[in-house]
């Protein structure tokens, strides 16, 4: 009976160890590793939505191993997301490329006004040859691990005094700019007075009159409602915003190099639902504006090659600096 009792005692002994063992193994598996994720815009822009495909997707790729905490427009600009990136305080965020010229200059090759002649042209030299070898040169030299592009897109000019149709129009007007040596350049060759601000910043800014305009893609004119302190919307499209997607090179360090293919497919998905949710909102976000009471003036009517004309010597000065083999290659990708 005694030698029973202890067989029994043994199997209960060692049931509940390998019970116990599972639950740990289980209990590590069912842990997920949370992954802080950052955008510069609100809930309502296309950064969101791009940021939620990435989630989801990235979410089912691991099984619920990886689950993304989404900070819209809360942790910073730009250049605080960057900063979080490098710092490891973020760990997956966008951050506009006119930002990171500063770091790598070689990038405001991006901001040249009217390089690109379309959407599909931009896709074409971000997500090929050209496209890698600035990626690399982020990864060098701002310390942190950018894997694709996604769609700021066109910027059109909005303000409080006059339609913009040409570049005298510009003259004296208070205009945002972005951080961008080049944006810079531009405006006081147009007779603005640029300042250059967040985000974050220029709302507030605009509110109180501080600055009388900015640039910006529609979807984000209509987000931040900026028909009630902006008249005029100009479709001038004459530069375009490029964001790098990137991971904080700790966190990204931390990945089996497995998990890491996965991040990027599910990165790539998103910049994929991001884009053309871009192009889905364009037409809808001009008819927005018009029907909240900004006069919008559309392509057509903007004296296009008269702004081309007008920012000749801001390529002049790239050229200077890094010769024109790269534009070169831009342009024949039209």
């Amino acid at each position: 009976m005694k030698k029973i009792l202890i067989m029994v005692l043994v199997a209960l002994v060692a049931t509940v160890g390998v019970f116990a063992s599972g639950a740990s193994e289980s209990g590590t598996a069912a842990a997920p590793k949370k992954v802080v994720v950052a955008h510069t815009g609100n809930e309502r822009t296309t950064y969101q939505t791009g940021m939620l495909a990435f989630k989801s997707e990235l979410e089912s790729l691991t099984n619920g191993r990886f689950v993304c905490e989404i900070y819209p427009a809360t942790l910073g600009g730009d250049k605080v997301l960057m900063e979080g990136l490098q710092i490891g305080t973020v760990d997956f965020a966008e951050v506009n490329t006119s930002v990171v010229t500063s770091i790598v200059p070689e990038l405001s090759v991006l901001d040249l006004p009217y390089l690109f002649a379309s959407s599909e042209h931009v896709y074409k030299v971000l997500d090929g040859e050209i496209g890698a070898q600035m990626l690399a040169l982020v990864q060098a030299k701002a310390g942190i691990v950018p894997v694709a592009y996604w769609e700021n897109g066109f910027r059109y000019f909005t303000n409080d005094v006059r339609p913009i149709t040409k570049p005298d129009d510009l003259k004296g007007i208070k205009m945002r700019s972005m951080q961008s040596a080049t944006h810079l350049a531009s405006y006081r060759l147009w007779g603005a007075d640029a300042t250059p601000m967040s985000i974050s910043e220029m709302i507030t800014a605009m509110q109180q009159g501080v600055i009388q305009g900015h640039d910006n893609n529609a979807d984000t004119v209509v987000a931040n409602s900026m028909w009630e302190y902006q008249d005029y919307f100009s479709e001038s499209g004459h530069f375009y915003g490029s964001k790098v997607l990137a991971f904080s090179p700790s966190f990204w360090k931390s990945l089996s190099s497995e998990d890491q293919k996965l991040f990027v497919q599910a990165v790539n998905y998103a910049r994929d639902i991001q884009r053309k949710e871009v192009s889905v909102r364009f037409e809808k976000s001009i008819q927005t504006l018009q029907e909240n009471g900004m006069n919008v003036t559309r392509k057509k009517d903007i004296d296009t090659d008269a702004f081309i004309k007008s920012v000749q010597p801001v390529w002049d000065e790239y050229k200077n600096k890094y010769g024109d083999e790269l534009i070169k290659k831009i342009e024949s990708a039209r």
